[in-house]
């Protein structure tokens, strides 16, 4: 990826009124970005250069877009049918209980059903669920609104990118929620001990939590596991009501870590 050419585009992007000139040098940045595509927009800017400037900021900032995405025009073709596949699984298999509001083309072939203890979950859990049934349908509204996209004449995969990508994002979301509402494990009741004995337990349960926080956020790398570990150790804080410092919960979500609300 050439950092010099992306950093063109974001400094003619920031020019509010460009020369004619300074138009044409935009124009051929797009013409660099997709020869094949963007030769009429240049040639055209090449005779009319101010009139031509709309559509020249917006295809640029489409593939700004896409090189900030780590992709070339090249990669987005197979970026985009990757997403597709893994995101029509996604949307076949409708949560229980979500009414389908469209006859949208990906027919829904399963229910995915809520576990036999939703109602004992915690509400932060429970909410997992009504968050990703949410999300399902504004997956569902994106994925109609890309079809349409992709049934215009002239539609190119560098188009419909940007929609990918937020599919892409959303369905990363949907799976790691569901993930952790599937593996949620309620504490069983036990004989009640003494409240001495209760004590000392959760002292020695908060220092451990407390310690697994401390030593996953100082590694370098994550792993799922290592993750999961955390997010556990956090989940247990939350539930005998300990505090975190905010610098600690900004360094959890940069991770990837969701915090409990409440």
């Amino acid at each position: 990826m050439d950092k010099l050419f992306t950093e063109k585009i974001v400094a003619f992007l920031k020019i509010e009124k460009p020369t004619d000139a300074q138009i044409i040098e935009g124009a051929t940045l797009l013409l660099q970005c997709n020869p094949s595509r963007e030769r009429g927009i240049y040639n055209s800017a090449l005779r009319r250069p101010q009139s031509m400037l709309p559509w020249i900021v917006t295809d640029l900032k489409k593939y700004l877009g896409i090189r900030k995405r780590g992709l070339t025009t090249a990669d987005v073709p197979q970026y985009n049918e990757r997403v597709l596949k893994d995101v029509r699984k996604t949307l076949s298999v409708v949560p229980e209980g979500v009414k389908v509001k469209d006859n949208g083309s990906i027919p829904v072939l399963g229910i995915r059903h809520r576990r036999a203890d939703h109602d004992q979950l915690p509400e932060d859990i429970q909410k997992i669920w009504t968050d990703n049934a949410e999300r399902w349908n504004t997956m569902r509204r994106v994925h109609a609104q890309l079809g349409v996209m992709i049934a215009k004449p002239g539609y190119a995969p560098c188009d419909g990118n940007e929609l990918c990508y937020q599919l892409a994002e959303m369905d990363k979301e949907q799976r790691k929620a569901f993930e952790r509402y599937d593996k949620f494990q309620l504490s069983k009741p036990t004989a009640q001990p003494d409240s001495v004995e209760t004590f000392t337990d959760n002292v020695k349960t908060v220092q451990n939590a407390r310690t697994i926080v401390s030593r996953g956020l100082s590694r370098k790398t994550q792993t799922d596991e290592s993750l999961q570990k955390i997010q556990n150790a956090v989940d247990t804080l939350f539930a005998l009501k300990q505090a975190i410092k905010p610098e600690t919960v900004a360094k959890l979500k940069a991770i990837g870590i969701i915090i409990p609300q409440g």
